[in-house]
This record gives structure tokens, sequence and C-alpha cells, in this order.
């Protein structure tokens, strides 16, 4: 099988170890068990180790692009990263006025959707 880069790859071991530690997280289902021993919490690590390996392999990426896309990527993350941090902020003072629940993945949502407005307007900034 051909890669396109080494990334490609890096992705796809990282996304196959997410998967593989989700489906082993699962086989110790709480169900079966009435309760949780103190070292079974370790398990946690299973997905969340390949999504750490990830992280880094989008981190050397970046660094390996010129310096015109690492700007734009990175301003673009920046303003995703600020932006969702206000946002779950300002939300605190939503919920107090009768907002539904927040979920712990719409931040995760919600950073993307600024990730994509951050780098429209980054890359509008330098075209």
């Amino acid at each position: 099988m051909k890669f396109k880069s080494k990334y490609t790859l890096r992705t796809i071991v990282g996304l196959v170890g997410y998967v593989l530690g989700l489906v082993a997280l699962n086989a110790f289902d709480t169900e079966h068990r009435p309760h949780w021993l103190p070292h079974n919490y370790w398990l946690i690590l299973l997905p969340a180790l390949p999504l750490i390996y990830m992280a880094t392999s989008i981190i050397r990426v970046v660094s390996e692009l010129d310096e015109m896309k690492r700007k734009i990527y990175t301003e673009a993350m920046a303003f995703s990263g600020i932006a969702t941090g206000f946002t779950c902020f300002i939300y605190l003072f939503l919920r107090d006025m009768g907002a539904p629940e927040f979920h712990g993945e719409w931040a995760f949502y919600i950073m993307w959707a600024y990730y994509w407005i951050g780098a429209f307007f980054s890359w509008r900034r330098y075209q």
C-alpha cells in the first residue's frame, strides 16, 4: 500500500489504535462488573494514548510546512483555542439563565468550527 506521506500512515495508525483502545475499553463493560477497581481506571489510557500520538504527529506536520502555511495554521489554532475557551466560559452565564446542559464533546465540535473560521480569515489575509 502506498501512502502520500508518512503522516498519512501515522494518522491511520493513530486512528486504528484509538478504535482498538475503545474496543478494549468497552470489553471491560461496567454493566457486567458491579464496580470498577482503582487499577481499572488506567484502562482509560487505551484510547487516550493513540490520540496523544496523533496530536504529536499533527504538530510535526505543521512544523515541517513552509513559513506561510505554518503561520496560517497556527493562527487558526490559536483563534480556535481562545474562541472555544471564551464560548465555554460565556455558556456558564447562559446555563444560569436556563440554557440546556453543556456536554463536553460540544467543545470539540465548537473548536473545529472556530478552527475553520480562523483558517478562512487567516488564509484570506495572506492572499
